[in-house]
């Protein structure tokens, strides 16, 4: 058992306060990566390749393989925190339940069904990630 599940509502809370902290923190560290809208196509630009070598790497069988998730995960909480949302823009945003956020001109769109899909789209509206 875990600690939500056996501790106090003072332990609970203590640790829920601690997560959050540690995520603001990484918010912080990764927005020192960018600063306009061409440093943050740079950064989301070599993050996006880091994945396309590591998922190449994968299928050749290879070991040692960089993992971009942990920050692009956080650029995904930074896009929901600071991001502006915006009206669905293609048939599948606007056929099942959905969220748009726009950030430094970067779209970023979750669909929900029978799960997440999130769809990253560049600045010039191409779909440049899904997952």
């Amino acid at each position: 058992m875990n600690k939500l599940e056996t501790g106090s509502l003072d332990e609970i809370m203590e640790d829920l306060l601690y997560r959050m902290e540690y995520e603001t923190r990484n918010m912080r560290r990764v927005k020192k990566f960018y600063y306009d809208e061409v440093s943050f196509s740079y950064l989301m630009n070599q993050l996006i390749l880091k994945d396309v070598k590591r998922f190449e790497k994968l299928i050749a069988g290879e070991k040692n393989l960089p993992n971009p998730w942990r920050i692009l995960y956080t650029i995904i909480d930074i896009v929901q925190y600071e991001g502006k949302e915006v009206s669905p823009f293609d048939t599948l945003t606007k056929m099942l339940p959905s969220r748009t956020i726009m950030y430094y001109g970067w779209t970023f769109s979750w669909v929900h069904g029978e799960g997440t899909l999130i769809s990253i789209f560049n600045r010039e509206d191409e779909l440049v990630y899904r997952f």
